[in-house]
């Protein structure tokens, strides 16, 4: 009987480990409460030259959220392609393998994909509301770039209203 009652016992607290084991995701504030991004813990904060940055190790998945007040006026479309132009060098070839473009929460947005020279995948966010310009990266081993995890880190992008 004391047996049995082991072997019942035992899904029980293999289910009560893996609960045990789940990421809390919280919710992390932009500068200035201008937006609102979920990560799978507490990420690292510094400022440099007014380019916040938020980042998060997670295996081998690195989060990382930059946001910076652009200085000069130009069609959100112009800044955006910019920040990926800006980008592109560090990738294998000078160049993202793909980009589309989007909305997120009414705001001009690019989300592109490519690989770095250490055969690393990054994908990038980016969008911009009023001079705010919010990045959203991931890199990552081929394929997580649309992992769970990732979607729900993009997916989470929340502009204030």
């Amino acid at each position: 009987m004391i047996r049995r009652g082991f072997v019942l016992a035992l899904p029980a607290l293999a289910l009560a480990a893996s609960a045990g084991a789940q990421v809390l995701w919280l919710k992390v504030e932009g500068p200035d409460r201008a937006f609102t991004v979920e990560m799978p813990g507490t990420p690292e904060y510094k400022i440099v030259a007014q380019l916040h940055t938020y980042s998060l190790v997670r295996g081998p998945i690195e989060f990382v959220m930059q946001s910076v007040e652009v200085g000069y006026t130009a069609p959100p479309r112009e800044i955006l392609q910019a920040a990926l132009d800006g980008a592109a060098p560090h990738l294998t070839g000078g160049r993202w393998q793909r980009v589309e473009w989007r909305e997120v929460n009414g705001a001009p947005a690019a989300d592109a994909v490519g690989v770095m020279p250490d055969g690393r995948a990054l994908r990038n966010l980016l969008a911009i509301r009023n001079r705010r310009l919010v990045s959203l990266g991931l890199r990552g081993p081929t394929g997580t770039t649309r992992f769970p995890d990732a979607e729900r880190f993009f997916n989470s992008l929340r502009f204030a209203s």
